[in-house]
């Protein structure tokens, strides 16, 4: 592991513990086992590392997510969207792009990356998005770009209520719905040309 991910994984962790207000060059160094003038040999400053840190942290799960392009059983997605998720939660993702989210302002370089990654995410949500409804009678109806930003808004705004209050059962009964209508969605034919 390079020096730069170390100090990207000791800010996430930071971010995880301490929450962005107490993130400092001091406490990622304090995490990451080095002295606090490693980080500004290979950043800027701590505004660089906190957007170099939205665009790691995304990219390391988007790489997870990307499994998911081409599964075309409603109800294999959604159990692998479980795991996965249940992996963000262990790997301090989502509390990380929580504080990033909460501290980003308009018109800064916090904002742009995190804009930037948001967008990749919607991306790939077509991309998955388009293979499971692939020859669905369904097809026609759904505006997948719209669904995509739709389903990364829902869980974004999923993430951000559950941080507010706390309340874990939150995003276990949308996957348990979920899975319901997968199951109902997985036994619509699918359609020859």
């Amino acid at each position: 592991m390079s020096t730069r991910e170390r100090i990207l994984d000791a800010a996430i962790a930071s971010l995880c513990r301490h929450g962005y207000a107490k993130t400092t060059a001091r406490s990622i160094a304090a995490l990451g086992g080095f002295a606090p003038g490693v980080l500004y040999y290979h950043f800027a400053d701590l505004d660089d590392v906190l957007v170099a840190t939205a665009a790691y942290t995304s990219g390391l799960r988007e790489e997870r997510y990307r499994s998911l392009v081409g599964v075309e059983r409603a109800a294999d997605l959604v159990h692998r969207l479980r795991d996965l998720y249940a992996d963000d939660l262990a790997s301090g993702h989502i509390e990380t792009i929580q504080e990033l989210i909460s501290a980003a302002r308009p018109g800064t370089p916090l904002a742009a990356a995190l804009n930037d990654a948001t967008r990749e995410w919607e991306a790939l949500a077509e991309q998955i998005l388009r293979g499971l409804l692939r020859g669905k009678p369904l097809a026609r109806l759904v505006q997948v770009p719209v669904v995509a930003r739709a389903a990364v808004a829902y869980y974004l705004g999923m993430q951000t209520l559950t941080h507010l209050d706390g309340d874990a059962a939150r995003p276990a009964a949308a996957f348990d719905q979920a899975a319901r209508l997968a199951r109902a969605f997985d036994k619509l034919p699918r359609v020859r040309r």
